[in-house]
């Protein structure tokens, strides 16, 4: 019985250690390729709000959904675009914008916001931004 006692107990042990005892991606330890994973996303980030300002709408503060972006003047350049990167990043609800991270957008009558978040960090690391176009690095509290 106690054998039995102290095996369950290891185990909701193990169960029950949060995220930021695991090891993140990113910050001051970050491993060479994570660090160029990241910087892609940033790229990712800066072409989502550029998306948003350079077109006709912005000045109305109108702007693209998600299942518009793919769709949109600069949007449709991006597949034969003569940068790499601007090449994978992929603008479809349904796909990650670049390998391992999710793009959330929210737009609404007063602007929108948006996530680019890596889905691959156990302790969330992900970029924010918004119609003002400031990014912002995010993580969960630890």
């Amino acid at each position: 019985m106690f054998k039995r006692t102290l095996a369950i107990t290891i185990v909701l042990s193990a169960m029950s250690v949060p995220a930021y005892a695991q090891q993140c991606l990113h910050g001051p330890n970050e491993a060479p390729d994570q660090t160029a994973r990241r910087r892609e996303a940033l790229a990712a980030t800066r072409t989502i709000n550029n998306i948003q300002f350079n077109q006709p709408g912005s000045l109305q503060r109108s702007f693209f959904r998600h299942e518009q972006l793919a769709e949109s003047p600069m949007g449709k350049t991006m597949p034969t675009s003569t940068s790499e990167l601007a090449r994978r990043i992929l603008l479809s609800p349904d796909s990650d914008i670049l390998p391992g991270w999710k793009l959330t957008l929210d737009v609404s009558e007063n602007g929108y916001w948006f996530m680019i978040k890596d889905t691959t960090d156990a302790c969330g690391f992900a970029y924010i931004s918004n119609h003002n176009g400031v990014i912002y690095t995010s993580e969960p509290i630890r």
